[in-house]
């Protein structure tokens, strides 16, 4: 039986539906875990693997089909979602309208990669609009850290998280741990150096922990896209395989055509 246009649509749509859900529920899950005191949280491998394939799917959609409205579709789904699981705030409403841009975007060069060269390579249409995908969803995460709670607590507590003090307790001990002769009394020094090094950068930084929202979002953001290069490489060998599944099953097909050339003469 030959899908229609309408169903394949619809299909990779509700593809796209499910993975996000699934996407931006293990992002609440992680954000709601962690607080100023941890940040410790399970990590689940599976999303990973649910985020790579979801990279791969709407890269490939957004160029199969070459259609702007498709875009809107897309971006409306992936940031629907997103409102639905973060809430309808104006901040949120911002990053479901910068889907809309980078969406664009990954169809420019993906349609722009396949218009410029004579076979189709899934492997460079993924790789040439995978970043700006998953710039997207960094920039929905980012987003969605700025409004958490941790963030909230962060800037309410108005003083480091304590979590921060075993980090600077490490430093301590390297930098004057040698220098204190070994015994009952040096714990106790380096405790209360460590204490005194605290409260100091408190009072440094009391005025600036109102900012702690937008910095702690900014600095996830830089992180992340710090990583990205994973995530295109990892979205490209998925990519590669949802191609040739959808070759295989005839949901697209790939047909011969002559084509003009431009050539320069001197």
């Amino acid at each position: 039986m030959t899908i229609k246009f309408w169903q394949k649509l619809v299909l990779l749509q509700l593809l796209t539906l499910f993975l996000a859900w699934q996407f931006f529920r293990y992002v609440d899950y992680v954000l709601n875990v962690i607080t100023p005191e941890s940040f410790a949280f399970d990590f689940e491998a599976i999303a990973v693997v649910n985020f790579v394939v979801l990279v791969s799917v709407i890269s490939l959609s957004l160029t199969i089909f070459q259609q702007k409205r498709l875009v809107l579709i897309t971006s409306g789904v992936v940031g629907l979602v997103y409102l639905l699981v973060f809430g309808w705030t104006y901040v949120n409403w911002v990053g479901a309208g910068t889907v809309i841009l980078l969406f664009l975007l990954a169809q420019h060069y993906g349609i722009e990669e396949i218009d410029q060269r004579t076979k189709i390579n899934p492997r460079t249409i993924v790789r040439r609009a995978a970043p700006a995908v998953i710039m997207a969803f960094f920039v929905l995460t980012s987003f969605a850290a700025y409004q958490s709670p941790v963030a909230k607590g962060i800037a309410d507590a108005r003083q480091l998280p304590s979590a921060s003090e075993q980090f600077m307790r490490t430093i301590v001990e390297s930098v004057v741990g040698g220098q204190i002769p070994a015994g009952p009394e040096r714990e106790g020094i380096i405790s209360r150096v460590t204490k005194e090094t605290i409260q100091q950068f408190n009072d440094i930084l009391k005025p600036y922990f109102q900012y702690a929202p937008p910095l702690l979002a900014f600095g996830l953001f830089l992180i992340l896209w710090g990583l990205s290069w994973i995530f295109v490489w990892l979205s490209v060998l998925v990519g590669m395989l949802v191609f040739w599944i959808l070759k295989k099953t005839g949901f697209i097909k790939i047909e011969e055509k002559d084509i003009k050339a431009e050539i320069l003469i001197i």
